[in-house]
């Protein structure tokens, strides 16, 4: 029973017949796996990257010969790509590609690189007559020119003639031109020479103008800087004595507001002086009231003596060389 049951689902030896269903039908299991690598019903994706999924009997004859990513060579250049790109693109700009004569002419096939050198010897190629340039406006096969031109030869030559007397008349007309143009030349060069000595005469009289203008502005300029200075020495004078006045005036304001309050002080210590002698009698202590005294009758002196100097300041100012002193 375990034979035929659990040993049969997992026994490496027992043959199995193919997954793909191929012709193998006895395989060990063991062996499943490396029959699916080479069973050629085995589904597997294109080697080439082109993304087809293909049976493997079939992936060689797709890889070669179908598969648009199959690397071919060009057979005109011999160039290597890949299939899409030699038989589109590169194909459209192949310069060994052949390509048919667009006159259909018996060459047949040209390559792309000589079309434009055929072309311009291709015998059925349509020109213009070889006396275009005179008149003849008849276009033909470059093979039939020739012709054209035997059959055509007294009207060309009747064109050549026409404009053969165009020709001279416009040289007629070029020489009459050029004959005017250069009486016109001899007419503005003596012009030139007319406005050249006018100019001349402009400018000497410029000169000597400007020479005179620059000598009136100097001499005005000096004039104005003359008055200028005396207008601010003269200013700065006026400001500066009333500078002065009012120095002087605030001196005095303050040198008598000084002597007030020196009069003031020296009436308070003469009163001070009077009450501290007082005090000093009245004593204990003789010694103590003599050093007082004299300190007190010398500090009296000391501001009576100031005091009288205050006083002769104020007499020497009231004197009546009072201006000589001020100055």
């Amino acid at each position: 029973q375990f034979i035929e049951g659990h040993h049969k689902e997992v026994c490496l030896k027992f043959p199995l017949p193919c997954p793909n269903k191929c012709e193998a039908n006895s395989i060990p299991r063991e062996d499943i796996d490396e029959h699916r690598k080479k069973c050629p019903l085995e589904e597997v994706n294109c080697p080439n990257g082109c993304g087809t999924l293909l049976q493997q009997q079939y992936l060689n004859h797709h890889a070669e010969n179908i598969c648009r990513c199959r690397i071919v060579q060009c057979q005109h250049c011999r160039i290597s790509g890949q299939h899409q790109f030699i038989e589109g693109e590169h194909k459209d700009k192949c310069s060994k590609f052949p390509l048919p004569c667009p006159n259909r002419c018996e060459v047949g096939r040209v390559l792309r690189e000589e079309l434009q050198e055929h072309i311009q010897v291709c015998p059925l190629e349509i020109v213009s007559c070889d006396y275009h340039t005179v008149g003849c406006g008849t276009r033909m096969a470059r093979k039939d020119r020739s012709k054209h031109n035997r059959k055509m030869m007294e009207q060309h030559l009747s064109f050549t003639l026409q404009q053969l007397m165009s020709t001279q008349q416009n040289l007629v007309a070029t020489q009459v031109e050029g004959a005017n143009m250069k009486q016109q030349l001899a007419l503005a060069h003596q012009q030139i020479g007319v406005l050249s000595e006018k100019l001349e005469h402009f400018e000497n009289k410029t000169g000597q103008a400007l020479k005179t203008t620059k000598a009136t502005m100097r001499k005005e300029l000096k004039q104005n800087i003359s008055v200028a200075e005396k207008n601010v020495v003269g200013t700065l004078r006026k400001e500066l004595k009333q500078s002065i006045a009012d120095t002087e005036k605030k001196v005095m304001q303050k040198l008598d507001t000084t002597q007030q309050e020196l009069t003031t002080i020296s009436e308070t210590l003469k009163s001070a002086q009077l009450h501290g002698a007082q005090e000093t009698y009245d004593d204990d202590s003789d010694d103590d009231y003599d050093d007082q005294y004299e300190y007190d009758d010398g500090q009296y002196d000391h501001y009576d003596h100031q005091y009288d100097d205050d006083h002769q300041y104020d007499d020497y100012h009231q004197c009546d060389d009072y201006d000589y002193y001020d100055d």
